[in-house]
């Protein structure tokens, strides 16, 4: 009797990326997504030197190095001047930067690596509530025909997102909080003398801008550099007295920041990666990368029979995480007269001192904590 595949619910970067480094492990999944095709957006725009360690071996590191931006620090900016750099040269490292590549690249070469392994992602399909899911059985249905099928699994991964039907369906709680106040991102050209291999953070009373370049791989030489702005208040473009924007946005959009964790990483047979199990805000570009180091362990302890361990091994590191973001938020934001009193005035000279600097580049590029250690 030929036994189902493992499922993966979802696939963007974390589901993608679970199902290659399964693959190269010799487990063969099935990955599902209820979008008609991949998504074009920018999204996520930085990938961290952890997960370029742990992309290296299937060699697709290499392919990102040929496209993306090497982003080499951090510069913070107050009243049109510059009040600390951070540089990420200062890691013992081999990846010493932040690498620029949008996501929708990112999920691109996951993507080609996958069907080079024989692995194609079956589109317009949605889980839909599945009252057997903790026993591996889950209802699926096309978006298009609304035929359903049923899909018996091992195990099933999910990576379907912030608003995770998986999650429901087993009934795991996701506490935490939401921020009042929209966040507001433009994806834009920018005339500008703002180094464009940095990330620039500028403060102003009202929060805080980041800007960091968008790279997709299709740019041409001459042309103006795109940015991401992002600003934790409307109409951040107004906030740029260092640039001029340069035609319409590429893309905008509003949303709204969460820190959430699961109380669990799984339910019988049902396991959490990515945002299904974790939301922070992108202060530390965290989010896409921390989801992707999860479908690594995952994978890992797939291999060698030890799933049971998922919970133990990544709940404490995807918590401290998500706490650290959210602190690093709240001084970012300025969210109190204490918070941007330190923000504005102390944070330039506490970046002087090399503890301080060192957790935040450790925190940033995803090396705040090691990596589980698996046998051969």
């Amino acid at each position: 009797m030929t036994q189902s595949p493992p499922l993966i619910i979802g696939a963007g970067p974390v589901g993608l990326a679970a199902a290659g480094f399964l693959s190269q492990h010799g487990i063969t999944p099935r990955i599902v997504d209820k979008r008609n095709e991949p998504s074009q957006l920018s999204k996520a725009l930085a990938v961290n030197p952890r997960t370029l360690e742990l992309l290296e071996a299937s060699g697709l590191t290499d392919k990102m190095l040929a496209i993306g931006k090497k982003i080499a620090g951090a510069t913070i900016h107050r009243k049109d001047r510059i009040v600390a750099e951070v540089d990420f040269d200062q890691l013992e490292h081999r990846f010493p930067f932040m690498l620029a590549l949008s996501q929708a690249t990112t999920e691109r070469i996951l993507r080609e690596d996958l069907a080079e392994r024989g692995i194609e992602v079956e589109h317009q399909l949605e889980l839909v509530d599945s009252p057997q899911l903790e026993e591996g059985q889950g209802e699926l249905v096309h978006t298009e025909t609304y035929e359903r099928q049923l899909a018996k699994a091992p195990w099933i991964l999910a990576a379907d997102g912030a608003h995770s039907i998986a999650r429901k369906s087993v009934h795991v709680p996701f506490p935490g909080e939401t921020y009042d106040r929209a966040w507001v991102l433009d994806d834009i050209a920018l005339a500008s003398d703002l180094a464009p291999n940095r990330a620039h953070i500028k403060f102003v009373d009202d929060g805080f801008l980041f800007l960091l370049p968008v790279v997709t791989g299709e740019e041409n030489p001459g042309e103006p550099t795109v940015w991401r702005v992002l600003g934790n208040f409307p109409e951040p473009l107004n906030y740029l007295s260092e640039a001029n924007p340069m035609g319409e946005s590429l893309w905008n959009s509003s949303f709204h920041i969460s820190h959430r964790l699961v109380e669990r990483m799984n339910v019988g047979k049902v396991y959490f990666a990515g945002d299904a199990a974790h939301l922070h805000s992108p202060v530390g570009a965290r989010g896409m990368n921390l989801g992707i180091e999860d479908a690594w362990v995952f994978a890992e302890l797939a291999r060698q029979d030890r799933l049971n361990e998922y919970h133990k091994l990544r709940w404490p590191v995807d918590n401290m995480i998500v706490h650290r973001i959210k602190t690093m938020t709240g001084f970012a934001k300025g969210e109190s007269f204490f918070k941007r009193m330190i923000r504005n005035h102390l944070a330039p000279h506490l970046l002087r001192w090399n503890s301080v600097r060192e957790t935040m580049l450790h925190t940033v590029t995803g090396l705040d904590h090691p990596l589980p250690e698996f046998p051969e």
